[in-house]
């Protein structure tokens, strides 16, 4: 099947936004931190994160990931707020490209929040899993 993976920039989100919006929203009900994917589509129009798609050959959404560029001071780190989708076979492999492209901005860093079921293909991938995140709401 073929796939392409789309960065979209800030003036182009509203014209794209409801091919995410589904995804987004399932995402944000899961991590919680965001209200809804309003926000996140406020951010990507701000151009503080950026809007991934992987599209196939019917232009059918396989995959939503977003990202946000953060200034350390040591370093910067293309921090990978969201990706989720569907038939992940056919859309991981570009999680590469958003590193390389996240290396032409300056970035140092890959982070990523992902599902646990993901940690093997990362490792796969040169990423190391550093962390485990626990929640518990108050």
């Amino acid at each position: 099947m073929k796939t392409e993976l789309i960065k979209f920039n800030k003036e182009e989100i509203e014209g794209v936004w409801n091919l995410a919006k589904d995804l987004v929203h399932k995402a944000c009900i899961r991590a919680g931190g965001f209200v809804d994917e309003k926000h996140i589509k406020e951010f990507c129009k701000q151009g503080t994160m950026q809007l991934w798609l992987v599209v196939n050959e019917s232009n059918s959404v396989l995959c939503v990931c977003v990202t946000e560029i953060r200034d350390y001071p040591n370093y910067k780190v293309c921090d990978t707020k969201i990706v989720t989708g569907k038939n992940y076979k056919d859309w991981f492999h570009y999680v590469d490209d958003i590193a390389k492209w996240a290396k032409t901005q300056g970035c140092k860093k890959m982070e990523i929040y992902s599902r646990r079921g993901y940690v093997p293909m990362f490792k796969a991938r040169g990423y190391k899993a550093t962390h485990v995140q626990v929640e518990k709401e108050l």
